[in-house]
């Protein structure tokens, strides 16, 4: 229960911080939730949880990824994901992204080098467990040292 807590505390925060970006894709039964912070806005305790550096030169990218039931319920699923984060002079980095499994929630985290201000284009490839498609998109985000 105690890391279901910090797991849930972390992707509040990515909703609650200034500077922080959230948001969803659906792909047919299946919600993507993502979002981008500074890894300087975490919570001492989350990032000292889940081995983050906190600074202004690090951004964290999150996933999580949900199916939709019968009942109108939702449910973690797991999923293939892999992101590659692209600057503005196009140079590629492939994120490592580390799965978290706190039971009810499965999410996917990945911190990685910026230079803020910094413009980052993030594109993810996504495939639930169980499904035969990869879901691929892309956001952009700026992000400043506060």
């Amino acid at each position: 229960m105690r890391h279901l807590t910090l797991a849930l505390a972390a992707l509040a925060a990515l909703v609650t911080l200034p500077m922080s970006a959230t948001a969803q894709k659906l792909f047919g039964d299946y919600v993507v939730h993502h979002g981008t912070m500074l890894t300087a806005n975490l919570d001492p305790n989350v990032a000292r949880q889940y081995d983050i550096q906190r600074s202004q030169n690090r951004g964290l990218v999150t996933v999580a990824v949900r199916k939709n039931t019968e009942e109108g319920r939702s449910k973690a699923v797991r999923a293939d994901v892999r992101a590659v984060a692209v600057n503005l002079s196009a140079q590629r980095r492939e994120l490592d992204m580390h799965e978290v499994d706190e039971a009810e929630a499965i999410y996917y985290l990945a911190d990685f080098r910026i230079d803020p201000p910094e413009t980052v284009r993030i594109e993810f490839h996504i495939q639930p467990e169980g499904s035969d498609e990869t879901q691929v998109f892309e956001i952009s985000r700026e992000f400043h040292a506060e």
